[in-house]
């Protein structure tokens, strides 16, 4: 695993290119962010600009600012999409922090992009970006249609699932033999 003092020099780096997304981690400064994935495990401390730095010394015997554990579990739910994945996550602490990190994240890839002209050149760079942008594409895409294609067959194959017309059918039937119920238990009681 990296240590935290590398991740944090390399996020920062990247943030650097992003004057709005250090000024929204500015906001919480000295915060730490604990990143867990057993038996690995990373810290993070938000500094007053708006940078990383590793945050192991200054979090002590005090619990993070926010802990996000992804279970080795997780792993293979990558594969089915960020969306999958993310449901197993285990988050504790301040759940605005994990937000407003996620919003100042949006715009690493721009970042990356410029990190990687630096070493290979624009138009390298601008080919690499595009060649990872139509892989994804072609997982979300990928993804989509096996969604599409498992709704459709539990909708309409399998018969898994009701119609929504046949499950209000079914509660207003429901309702009415309720009533008639409470209708047959009156009478009886008149009878008896």
């Amino acid at each position: 695993m990296l240590p935290s003092s590398l991740i944090a020099r390399a996020l920062s780096r990247l943030l650097s290119h992003d004057d709005a997304a250090r000024k929204l981690l500015s906001a919480h400064a000295d915060a730490t962010l604990q990143v867990r994935m057993p038996p690995f495990s990373t810290t993070l401390r938000i500094t007053p600009v708006g940078e990383f730095e590793a945050g192991e010394s200054s979090l002590g015997d005090k619990d993070p600012t926010v802990s996000v554990e992804f279970p080795l579990s997780s792993l293979p739910l990558i594969a089915q999409g960020k969306d999958v994945a993310i449901r197993s996550v285990k988050i504790s602490g301040h759940a605005a922090l994990l937000q407003d990190i996620s919003k100042a994240f949006s715009s690493l890839p721009l970042a990356a992009e410029a990190e990687l002209e630096r070493f290979v050149g624009p138009i390298l760079a601008n080919e690499a970006v595009r060649f990872f942008n139509a892989l994804k594409a072609i997982g979300d895409n990928a993804q989509s249609s096996l969604h599409e294609a498992g709704k459709r067959y539990i909708h309409d194959e399998a018969k898994l699932v009701a119609e929504r017309d046949d499950v209000a059918k079914f509660a207003s039937d429901i309702q009415r033999l309720r009533i008639d119920l409470q209708r047959l238990q009156a009478r009886v009681a008149k009878l008896a």
